[in-house]
């Protein structure tokens, strides 16, 4: 009997240790610095984020930034967990997947590629640099 408690405690500690948390990390404005580029992360309008297979919270301060090094982890058959982006007028996360994405000159992101996420389209094509952006098309449009 003392055994089988024993196992069963080893076997609850390994299986609350073993959850990842596949949800969007903080990230602290002014201070973390992007993955890719490694400025710090400061306009919230941009950041990005993405979470590895080991957990591990990768991020942006720029949504280029985070495409690109998607790609860089798709050719080495890295597949992340999960995406955020934040949301261009409200800076809250979004499943990068489901996010409108507007690219426009007049947009001035960190590191120069100009692309702004939305949470709806409509959102997106309420947006002042909707007129002569492009949308670009979904993550993975993207990420190609």
């Amino acid at each position: 009997m003392r055994y089988m408690l024993i196992l069963l405690l080893l076997l609850g500690f390994t299986a609350c240790r073993d959850r990842i948390d596949t949800g969007p990390h903080a990230v602290h404005y002014g201070e973390d610095v992007c993955e890719r580029c490694r400025m710090i992360i400061s306009d919230k309008r941009f950041a990005a984020q993405l979470i590895t297979g080991r957990g591990e919270a990768k991020k942006y301060d720029d949504i280029g930034c985070m495409a690109d090094d998607l790609k860089d982890a798709r050719k080495r058959g890295e597949t992340p967990l999960a995406v955020y982006i934040s949301d261009y007028n409200t800076g809250e996360w979004l499943e990068a997947g489901k996010a409108f994405y507007l690219q426009n000159s007049e947009l001035k992101s960190p590191m120069g590629y100009n692309i702004a996420a939305f949470g709806s389209g409509e959102d997106m094509n309420a947006s002042p640099f909707e007129k002569n952006g492009k949308a670009p098309g979904g993550l993975d449009a993207l990420t190609e």
